[in-house]
């Protein structure tokens, strides 16, 4: 029976899953992997509120996978290191991750596609996973990129985002892979008191509330600091709890909608 490997980073959801759906359609089953990263901590980002959405995402990442007959593995410590042992226990020929822009991870991939090479598995990245569009996909002709919005936005509204993948109905999981505990953001201290669950299905609750309404005063309100007219949805965006190509929320906006006024705005103001 053929396994692969899918190392979730910042792609935490089951709808519109470009790297899980690949994972399935190539192998009977799946282990759906994500790594405690000592890397994140030792770089200085693994503070408190951060902590604990996290652990909240993947609580319900695990919660979604279980609604399909599958699970979450979770592993701590240096992510190249665990991949490669977790690979090995399931004899994964494939590691699928999402690509990224960022140099930490950027440097994670080489480094994990080097140490899979020495194993003889392959390391399949998938791009417009965590973006809306591939990097690259928007440079105007004569540079390598654009220095004036109007055309960008343009081109990128040319472009559009890639078809949403349907979201699987069984996940397929080795029962002989083992996972630690799940984490918990109630064993996090420090957290902020008001600070928001996370998750998928909190994203999506969010998602539709503010396409129920609140975005039509956007335009109105978005340069006016005390109305609070931004949807909050930038950190589920940033943990890929939300994707920028999602269309099927229950809600009654348009994808653009979606990807410029809910998703846009939040990256921009915070």
């Amino acid at each position: 029976m053929s396994v692969s490997l899918v190392l979730f980073t910042a792609d935490l959801r089951v709808h519109d899953q470009p790297v899980l759906r690949a994972a399935l359609a190539g192998a009977d089953e799946v282990v759906p992997l994500f790594v405690v990263d000592s890397g994140v901590r030792a770089a200085g980002f693994d503070v408190p509120n951060r902590r604990a959405f996290l652990f909240d995402c993947l609580a319900d990442l695990d919660n979604e996978l279980r609604r399909r007959s599958g699970r979450l593995i979770v592993r701590t410590g240096e992510v190249v290191e665990q991949v490669c042992t977790v690979a090995a226990e399931a004899g994964a020929r494939d590691v699928h991750v999402a690509g990224d822009v960022s140099g930490y991870a950027q440097r994670r991939e080489d480094r994990l596609r080097a140490a899979l090479e020495t194993q003889g598995r392959r390391l399949l990245v998938h791009d417009a996973v965590v973006t809306a569009l591939a990097p690259g996909a928007v440079t105007p002709q004569d540079r390598d990129h654009f220095a004036v919005f109007t055309p960008y936005f343009r081109r990128w509204e040319s472009a559009g985002p890639r078809d949403v993948v349907r979201t699987p109905r069984t996940v397929r999981v080795p029962d002989t892979i083992a996972s630690q505990p799940l984490p918990s953001r109630a064993d996090v201290t420090g957290v902020s008191p008001r600070l928001p669950g996370g998750g998928e299905s909190e994203g999506r609750r969010r998602l539709t509330a503010c396409l129920r309404g609140p975005v039509d005063a956007y335009a109105r309100q978005h340069d006016d600091l005390s109305a609070d007219a931004t949807s909050r949805l930038s950190p589920y965006l940033h943990f890929g709890a939300l994707t920028a190509s999602q269309r099927d929320a229950p809600c009654r906006r348009s994808p653009q909608s979606i990807s410029v006024h809910c998703g846009s705005s939040d990256q921009t103001h915070g």
